[in-house]
């Protein structure tokens, strides 16, 4: 009984498991698509896979907007890839459920210098959101 729960458990865990993928709705293709004439930084948002979270669970998409402009929606465990002109920017993330989300976001400021920068999204278990940079 006690190996048939751990064998259980490991098969629970392991179906959690999901791998990264690209956003599968863009909003923005002029900020994702990249231009060879333009000195630009390239930035990516990922937003991370939950077993709770708070308001969201895995229902709602985050929004991903930077300076005003909405870039893509993300499920659990996908990421966008924006491509930005150096200077300063803001970097946003929101629930698309805006019934539930009653207002909350995440805002970064961000100063792209052509070094390639990586950021986390997530809700936290009180359903405020979160967003750090890795990279």
């Amino acid at each position: 009984m006690k190996k048939l729960l751990i064998i259980l458990a490991v098969l629970t865990l392991a179906g959690c498991a999901r791998p990264y993928g690209q956003a599968e709705k863009i909003l923005n293709q002029e900020i994702v698509t990249p231009k060879t004439d333009t000195q630009q930084t390239k930035v990516t948002v990922t937003r991370n896979k939950q077993f709770i979270g708070g308001g969201s669970g895995g229902m709602c998409k985050f929004l991903v907007a930077i300076d005003d402009k909405d870039v893509a929606l993300l499920r659990q465990n996908q990421f966008v890839t924006a491509y930005l002109t150096d200077g300063p920017h803001k970097l946003r993330v929101s629930n698309e459920c805006n019934v539930l989300s009653m207002g909350m976001r995440k805002t970064l400021d961000l100063v792209a210098d052509g070094t390639p920068q990586e950021y986390v999204a997530e809700v936290g278990f009180w359903g405020q959101y979160r967003m750090w940079k890795v990279k």
